[in-house]
């Protein structure tokens, strides 16, 4: 006996074949958003990187950029880290910002890159087209970082990050002579700066400022007095000596009263070139 389907019966066989196929279209896309595991990922070898593509193919450009960017960090750096000469960084390419977001490193969601210095091993995560300023930023962190770690130790907030904005910024321009960092239109007190770091919530243009502030503050401590002494002073704060006191014993600076009063003394007014009337006070 034929037994002929009611509408009930459709509309039932209707539900069904849609509820799989959401269920198929679910674990299709889950499956795309899973980033390719870096491990299957193509490789090329520089003079200082091994760069993981997850593009097939990678360009050589990016790496041509990751080694101009090295030639401009080595002659700040090396003396710090004589092993980046000989050791290379692994360096992870992914596609897109949304793959590296997906990656194994899991950076968080405001990121644009990441370095990793763990068990020996040297890595950088950025993501394509490749941001220089990212890029040299987080180098400059991994190579800063690998000497404190040699005593179990880390430089101070200011000068970690404001090393890495100077030699971002040096590692993107040509050197002028004449630049003395960035043109502040006021500053935090030393004293208060020196042991600040911008809060996870600050509106931005604070922590823009104090980026900056602290760019202008290690660029004074470079290139406002003779450049071995910046080694001195990074030796003393990886052995154990406070800031006040590392500047005191390096640089002369009875405290950071003193020290605050040869910074803005130093310290641009104006941009090289800019008409004295656009100076800032």
């Amino acid at each position: 006996m034929t037994r002929t389907m009611s509408a009930l019966d459709l509309r039932a066989r209707g539900r069904h074949t849609s509820v799989m196929a959401s269920i198929w279209l679910a674990v299709f896309l889950a499956a795309g958003a899973r980033a390719t595991p870096e491990s299957s990922w193509g490789t090329d070898t520089t003079a200082h990187f091994v760069v993981h593509h997850e593009n097939a193919g990678g360009s050589p450009a990016d790496d041509n950029l990751l080694e101009r960017l090295y030639e401009a960090l080595h002659p700040v750096l090396w003396t710090l880290t004589p092993w980046m000469t000989d050791t290379k960084v692994d360096v992870y390419l992914y596609a897109n910002r949304d793959s590296f977001l997906k990656g194994r490193f899991s950076p968080p969601k405001w990121s644009g890159g990441l370095m990793r210095d763990a068990d020996g091993v040297k890595e950088l995560a950025i993501y394509e087209p490749i941001d220089a300023s990212v890029a040299a930023h987080e180098l400059t962190h991994l190579y800063f970082h690998s000497y404190f770690d040699e005593k179990s130790s880390s430089p101070p907030p200011w000068l970690d990050e404001g090393l890495a904005v100077d030699l971002q910024n040096q590692a993107l321009t040509p050197p002028d002579p004449r630049d003395k960092g960035p043109v502040l239109g006021g500053s935090i007190p030393m004293k208060v700066f020196l042991a600040s770091r911008p809060a996870e919530d600050a509106p931005g243009a604070v922590v823009s400022f104090w980026y900056q502030q602290a760019a202008s503050v290690v660029m004074f401590l470079r290139a406002g007095h003779v450049p071995s002494l910046f080694f001195d002073f990074c030796a003393k704060l990886r052995d154990g000596a406070g800031t006040a006191e590392a500047l005191r014993e390096v640089y002369g600076y009875d405290d950071p009263e003193a020290f605050e009063k040869a910074w803005l003394a130093w310290r641009p007014k104006a941009a090289p070139g800019m008409p004295v009337g656009l100076q800032t006070r």
